[in-house]
C-alpha cells in the first residue's frame, strides 16, 4: 500500500461524536402505530369489535321507544345511569378484544428475538414498554368509550339538552373515567404476562384463566360467608378483576347496574376502596413484571 507524500498518516480510529445528543420526543409512538396497524389487519379484531356493540342495540331501541311514547316512567325503562352501568358491567367482549391485541404484545417479540432489535435503536426500555402498553390501552378504551359516548349523546338528544344536563350533568366526564379503568388494567396485566412468555396464545389463556377463576372464587366466597350486609356481600362478590371493574364503575355512576329486561334490582353498591386496591395492585404488578423482564440483551443463566 502506498503512503501519501503529504506527511504522516493520521490516526482515524476514533472521532468525537458531533451529532445530536438528545433523543426525539414520543419515541414510543411508532411502536403504538405498529401495534394498532397489526391489530387492524386482523379480521377477528373487527368481528369482536362489532360483536361487542350488540348489547347496546336493545338499549338504543328502548330509549327510542321511550321517546316515541313520550314517557320517562321508570317501570318501563330504568334510569339511564343504571342502564350505562349494566352495559359497562358486561365486559366479556372487550376482554376478548384485549386478549386478541395484547396477548402477543411482547411475547411475539420474545419469540422472534425482536426485543433486542427494538432496544438497539435510540429508544429506552421505558419507551418500548409505554408503546406496547399504550396501543392495548387505546384499543380497549375505544371499545368502551365509543358506544357509551354515542348512547349518551343519543339520550341527550332525545331527552333534551336542558333536562339531560339537569339530571346527568357529570355523566360525560364519568364516561372517560369508566373507559380508562378497564383499559389501564387490561393493558398493564397483559404486558406483564406477555413479557414473561414467548407464546401469545398461552398469554391469553393465563390472563383469561385468572380473570374467570377470580370471578368464580369471589362468587363462591360471597355465598359461603353468611351474615353479611347487602353492601358487604356485594363487595365480596366483586373481589375479582371483572367484578372490581364493574363495582368501581357502579360507584362512579352512583347507580346499581340494570338491564332493559325486567329482573330483580339491587340497590346496594359495593364498597369502592377494596376494589380500587385490587385494580391498582394488578396494574402495578403487571408493569413491574414487564419492566423487570424487558432487557436489551438476552441473559443466559446456567
Amino acid at each position: 500500500m502506498s503512503i501519501p507524500s503529504g506527511g504522516p498518516i493520521a490516526d482515524l480510529s476514533y472521532r468525537n461524536y458531533t451529532g445530536p445528543k438528545g433523543l426525539a420526543k414520543l419515541r414510543w409512538w411508532p411502536i403504538v402505530k405498529s401495534g394498532l396497524r397489526s391489530s387492524f389487519k386482523k379480521k377477528g379484531f373487527w368481528v369482536l369489535a362489532v360483536v361487542s356493540l350488540l348489547p347496546y342495540i336493545p338499549v338504543f331501541f328502548m330509549v327510542l321507544l321511550t321517546t316515541l311514547r313520550g314517557t320517562t316512567d321508570s317501570s318501563f325503562l330504568p334510569e339511564f345511569p343504571s342502564l350505562v352501568g349494566g352495559l359497562y358491567s358486561s365486559g366479556f367482549w372487550p376482554l376478548m378484544l384485549a386478549l386478541m391485541v395484547g396477548a402477543g404484545s411482547i411475547a411475539a417479540d420474545n419469540r422472534s428475538n425482536a426485543l433486542q432489535v427494538y432496544l438497539s435503536k435510540p429508544i429506552t426500555k421505558s419507551d418500548y414498554l409505554i408503546g406496547k402498553w399504550m396501543y392495548i390501552f387505546l384499543v380497549v378504551f375505544a371499545v368502551y368509550f365509543a358506544p357509551l359516548f354515542l348512547l349518551t349523546v343519543f339520550e341527550m338528544l332525545t331527552l333534551g339538552f336542558g333536562d339531560f344536563f339537569g339530571k346527568y350533568g357529570l355523566l360525560f366526564p364519568k364516561l372517560l373515567l369508566l373507559s380508562v379503568i378497564p383499559a389501564a388494567v387490561h393493558a398493564s396485566a397483559l404486558v406483564g404476562i406477555s413479557a414473561w412468555n414467548k407464546t401469545p396464545w398461552l398469554v391469553g389463556v393465563i390472563y383469561a384463566g385468572i380473570y374467570i377463576f377470580t370471578s368464580f372464587l369471589a362468587i363462591i366466597l360471597a355465598h359461603a360467608i353468611s351474615g353479611l350486609s347487602f353492601r358487604a356481600a356485594a363487595t365480596v362478590s366483586d373481589l375479582s378483576i371483572g367484578g372490581a371493574i364493574a363495582g368501581v364503575g357502579t360507584n362512579i355512576l352512583g347507580a346499581a347496574p340494570r338491564s332493559v329486561l325486567p329482573g330483580p334490582e339491587s340497590s346496594s353498591l359495593p364498597y369502592p376502596l377494596p376494589l380500587w386496591l385490587i385494580l391498582i395492585g394488578i396494574s402495578i404488578v403487571g408493569l413491574l413484571l414487564a419492566s423487570r423482564r424487558i432487557r436489551a440483551v438476552e441473559v443466559v443463566q446456567g
